[in-house]
């Protein structure tokens, strides 16, 4: 088990200090009345448009990594939690309504546009060209 225990809680790790991270960076992008109809493209947030949402998901991918060599059986089900989560992070909720919301605010916004085209949706990366 050490070796899926140190990649699982290394994966917690990271997970849980992007989320962290990136839910402060908004956090003090929002508290600043300069940048009430704007939305943030620096931090993290200028490698992903919901890089809270990517930490999170690597936490539960974490979670699963830790539990997957105890799992027996029927056990080996519990892992649809990290699935369920990412599925309601990506497809029902999170992701889909905050892009669906940021098209109605600021679609019209070449700046957006261009945020929108040049940026990962989910996953830290390099700016696309």
């Amino acid at each position: 088990m050490g070796i899926w225990l140190a990649i699982g809680m290394l994966l917690w790790v990271v997970g849980f200090a992007i989320e962290v991270i990136a839910d402060q960076q908004k956090t003090k992008f929002r508290k600043n009345p300069d940048n009430a109809e704007k939305f943030i493209t620096t931090g993290l947030w200028a490698y992903s448009r919901h890089p809270n949402y990517f930490g999170e998901i690597v936490l539960w991918l974490g979670i699963g990594i830790i539990a997957l060599p105890t799992l027996v059986g029927w056990q080996y089900m519990t892992l649809i939690s990290p699935i369920f989560v990412i599925f309601l992070l990506v497809k029902i909720s999170g992701v889909r309504l905050l892009e669906e919301g940021g098209q109605k605010r600021w679609g019209a916004d070449p700046a957006y546009q261009q945020y929108i085209a040049t940026t990962s949706t989910l996953i830290l990366l390099p700016k696309k060209s």
